[in-house]
């Protein structure tokens, strides 16, 4: 009995951390741009980021990983000196839209 309560102390402990480390996360592959407002959704937590007003510098990247292939990541650093990470797997869909929409609007800020 007294091995019972040990596994499943130990299995709630191995939760508490993993879910402190998924709600601390700072990038995403779900995400969503509505104009200029850009929503990254986390497995705890949604941020909205504004764009215009709160983007101090962004930059594209490709990615070759030797085992899980390509990726391609959008780094925003913002005003508060966060800096947050957009993954996906493609370039279509919102990776396209968003890297369209930071070129036409940010070209100044891209570094």
């Amino acid at each position: 009995m007294s091995y019972l309560y040990i596994v499943i102390i130990s299995i709630l402990i191995v939760s508490a951390l993993m879910a402190v480390l998924l709600a601390n996360s700072k990038t995403s592959i779900n995400f969503h741009l509505v104009d200029n407002k850009l929503t990254i959704l986390h497995p705890f937590k949604k941020e909205v980021i504004n764009l215009d007003t709160e983007l101090n510098s962004w930059n594209y990247q490709k990615i070759n990983t030797l085992w899980r292939g390509k990726f391609y990541s959008i780094n925003l650093k913002l005003n508060s000196g966060k800096w947050t990470k957009v993954y996906s797997r493609s370039r279509s869909g919102n990776m396209e839209m968003l890297i369209n929409y930071l070129e036409t609007t940010a070209v100044d800020k891209e570094s």
